[in-house]
């Protein structure tokens, strides 16, 4: 594909607030004890093996724990799936900028993309992190407007203004090519950085954006949310390689690599489980977060929700190669290519597919069988 190397573009730009590091670690924090306080009653997987104790490990997600696109990250809790892999998880919820905390040991695994991995490395920077699971087997990156916008093509950007989570993120990069695939470049648009959640959604609505560019799951807490979107073209680039792994630090010890490989299991366990019932692992999921639970509409229409957003989310997660988690090295090369590091980075050296083997290795028919026939509890 190409492409220059990513250029941190600043003109042309509006800026809203953004959350200060203690609300956010506050959010990861009470996202933490929530979790940990969750009923795991009625889980129908065995404990963890007499003598052995449970290993801990930290991961952190961008999206509060409890939203409607990725269960799968949390209910092997409930199903028992994190016992039988002898895995304590420690979840953070609400945690935006990963990398520094990873690289740290502050936290074990990190769910984003590899952009800072790989711009940092192409700068001649250490590569202290590799991605070990791919979650989204392909881009998961999407534009949208409200319904009634005259915006139905990527060319027609030229003079709005643009809506996306943070600047100078992996966002941003992703519609600067979006812009040049349609012949247009970021002195065309005006970028606001407007958060994720309600205030991305509201300043679509309002009109102080006229185009918001997310992720799939950043978005689905706006159609959670009920607001109303209308989703542009992909361009063909965003379906050549694959965003959203699962990242760790190089050097870990024995007893830490151990660990993510049990939650990495058991997260495997749970997507095979969520694709089979996705109402189940719905329901599981606001039973372990009944704070999720959308207020003041019938249940059922709140639920009918929640599993569109859910289950567009999981469209984007399949086995490649056989195996969830798989992570295709053509597709991690062209990923290489989006960002124009080619020549600059050996990619092995950032992905490896060495764990993936053990993620997959369970009865995935066992559990498909197990989904079809689970009674879901009542949140």
């Amino acid at each position: 594909m190409g492409g220059s190397t990513l250029k941190r573009n600043r003109f042309a730009r509006l800026t809203r607030p953004r959350l200060t590091a203690a609300v956010i670690t506050a959010l990861a924090l009470t996202a933490a004890v929530g979790c940990s306080s969750s009923s795991s009653s009625g889980s129908s997987g065995t404990g963890t093996a007499v003598g052995q104790k449970a290993a801990t490990v930290t991961i952190a997600f961008g999206l509060p724990l409890g939203n409607s696109s990725n269960p799968f990250a949390w209910i092997g809790k409930y199903l028992g799936f994190f016992a039988q892999n002898h895995v304590d998880p420690v979840l953070l919820g609400g945690v935006q900028e990963p990398d520094a905390l990873l690289i740290a040991g502050k936290i074990d695994l990190s769910i984003n993309g590899d952009e800072t991995t790989l711009l940092d490395a192409a700068a001649g920077k250490p590569v202290q992190t590799h991605s070990v699971y791919n979650v989204q087997n392909r881009s998961q990156y999407e534009g949208v407007v409200v319904p009634g916008s005259k915006i139905t093509q990527l060319t027609q950007l030229k003079g709005t203004k643009i809506g996306i989570p943070a600047l100078d993120g992996t966002t941003e990069h992703y519609v600067t090519r979006v812009l040049q695939s349609g012949g247009l470049q970021n002195a065309d648009v005006k970028f606001v950085a407007t958060g994720i959640g309600a205030p991305m959604g509201q300043a679509l609505k309002s009109g102080e954006v006229d185009a918001v560019f997310a992720t799939r799951g950043q978005l689905g807490t706006l159609q959670s949310a009920n607001y109303a979107l209308r989703f542009l073209p992909r361009p063909p680039f965003a379906n050549q390689f694959i965003t959203g792994n699962i990242t760790a630090r190089k050097n870990i010890s024995a007893a830490q690599l151990q660990a993510i490989k049990g939650y990495l299991r058991a997260y495997t366990e749970s997507i095979v489980f969520a694709k089979a019932n996705p109402r189940a692992a719905m329901l599981i999921n606001w039973h372990m977060y009944p704070q999720s639970v959308p207020k003041n509409v019938p249940f059922d229409t709140a639920l009918n929700s929640a599993l569109q957003v859910f289950e567009a989310y999981l469209s984007y997660i399949g086995p490649s190669n056989g195996q969830y988690g798989f992570m295709p090295p053509s597709e991690m090369q062209s990923y290489a290519d989006y960002l124009g590091v080619t020549g600059k980075v050996t990619v092995t050296d950032w992905y490896t597919n060495s764990l993936v083997a053990y993620a997959n290795n369970f009865d995935h028919q066992a559990i498909i069988n197990m989904a079809k026939n689970y009674k879901a509890p009542t949140p």
